[in-house]
């Protein structure tokens, strides 16, 4: 018995290896599904899921069909998909211009859900400096307390080009004040984040996408 031990002990650490691997890396698109309004929603191998409303641009590498997935259980997904058709991914996306679709229905783009947490843009300002402040509101169905969420936040120019791209703690708790977590049943508004060299004169439309990152919770 204590012989297997070493062999045992080996088996744990390489599984652990594995399981922290597989945390890190990034969801893989295995499908995208097109609603009925015309948008089109990318289903990652996680079980997430995102709207798609930039440009395709094929690879250097050979495209690489991916069998399809089934769609997400949950009621927000169920309810948009109703009637949808899917195709296989076979292209890279690059995220560097928005298309003439996305540009027509840009509140789509202000709002992404992860984890049971979904998080929605909800004003703009500007201050003396020429500086662009943003404000999100949170909402959360999960059992989880989130200490922090991170956020990545494309900003467009009204052309549906790509000005640039920004992530920020959209929530952070205070070490130790539970109360200060965000948790089920509850809505929050975030600071005011404030972000240089965006051109005023550019973002009328206000085009931005949003996707959530890490998240950590107790």
């Amino acid at each position: 018995m204590y012989k297997a031990l070493p062999y045992y002990a080996a088996l744990a650490m390489m599984l652990i290896s594995l399981s922290t691997l597989a945390k890190d890396m990034a969801p893989e698109p295995v499908a995208i599904v097109t609603l009925e309004n015309g948008a089109s929603v990318k289903l990652n191998d996680d079980f997430t899921w995102e709207y798609v409303f930039l440009e395709n641009q094929p690879t250097a590498q050979a495209p690489k069909d991916t069998p399809t997935s089934t769609a997400p259980n949950t009621p927000e997904f169920n309810a948009a998909a109703q009637g949808a058709t899917v195709a296989t991914v076979t292209t890279a996306e690059v995220a560097n211009s928005l298309s003439h679709r996305a540009i027509e229905q840009s509140d789509l783009l202000k709002s992404t859900a992860k984890n049971g947490v979904k998080i929605s843009y909800l004003n703009s300002q500007w201050d003396s400096k020429g500086r662009l402040g943003l404000s999100f509101e949170l909402s959360s169905t999960s059992p989880e307390s989130y200490v922090m969420i991170e956020l990545e936040i494309g900003l467009f120019a009204d052309s549906g080009q790509l000005i640039k791209k920004e992530t920020v703690e959209v929530w952070q708790a205070i070490f130790r004040m539970p109360e200060t977590y965000l948790r089920k049943g509850q809505t929050r508004k975030s600071d005011t984040f404030w972000i240089e060299g965006v051109d005023k004169a550019q973002w009328s439309k206000q085009l931005l996408t949003l996707k959530m990152k890490e998240m950590d919770s107790r």
